[in-house]
């Protein structure tokens, strides 16, 4: 057990994986999610994914890390990151964002969970079961995952809800320091909360499509986070839509 000083989170940390051990796990997982997934052919979208992300990798809180940007064919909403720095985004969450700013809202909020060590400190406790699992079926090469493959699994890998508040204010400061408009955090969650609305409304009751809005739960309580990161304060109405 380690104690080193956390940049992103500005706390002090206790930690039994080093840096190199959570790019040894990443990597794996990494290769394995490539495997089972379809990476997009479209070289220009892959591109503008590398360069968006790498200027907001530049100016995050943890240098030591290689980081790694990839987009998938899958039109969920949906997006993923991996321990040691690898980030996922499929392809339709690429299409739904209006402008870069919102890519890069998108790639700020999954950077921040890698430099925060979120996947990192569940692995550490009995919440990050799953993240042992993952890691155990890359190194041995297994196929079994209780009939989800890897990728599957990581990318419904939740945080808990305290870490999604986090990467989110992590994320508004990211998206400043790279140039981009950080208000775009902010109309992403928006535009997501109106898709969750509407799929609660048109789905079959007991009918559940995963989508990003879903495996990063408590929207209405993220915009408001997002509101008091970029104005120091939020409406008085995102409290009163804020989940107890």
């Amino acid at each position: 057990m380690r104690s080193q000083f956390n940049l992103a989170t500005q706390r002090e940390e206790y930690s039994m994986t080093s840096t190199d051990k959570e790019v040894a796990i990443g990597r794996k997982l990494a290769a394995r999610v490539k495997e089972e997934l379809t990476l997009m052919a479209d070289e220009p979208v892959q591109e503008r994914v590398r360069d968006i992300g790498a200027k907001l990798a530049a100016v995050c809180d943890r240098q030591e890390l290689v980081y790694e940007f990839t987009a998938v064919e899958d039109k969920e909403l949906n997006a993923f990151s991996l321990p040691g720095g690898y980030v996922f985004i499929n392809e339709g969450l690429i299409k739904a964002v209006k402008s870069d700013d919102e890519l890069a809202a998108v790639l700020a909020h999954e950077i921040a969970h890698i430099t925060a060590r979120h996947a990192v400190k569940r692995y550490e406790t009995n919440l990050g079961v799953q993240l042992i699992q993952l890691a155990t079926l890359a190194a041995a090469r297994s196929s079994a995952a209780g009939g989800l493959g890897v990728a599957m699994q990581a990318a419904r890998l939740a945080y808990a809800r305290q870490d999604e508040l986090d990467a989110d204010r992590l994320a508004v400061r990211y998206l400043k320091a790279a140039g981009f408009n950080p208000a775009a955090a902010l109309t992403v969650l928006e535009r997501l909360e109106e898709s969750h609305q509407e799929e609660r409304h048109y789905l079959p009751r007991g009918v559940v499509r995963p989508q990003y809005a879903r495996s990063h739960p408590f929207v209405p309580d993220r915009i408001r986070a997002v509101k008091e990161a970029l104005y120091g304060v939020a409406d008085y109405v995102d409290y009163l839509n804020a989940p107890n």
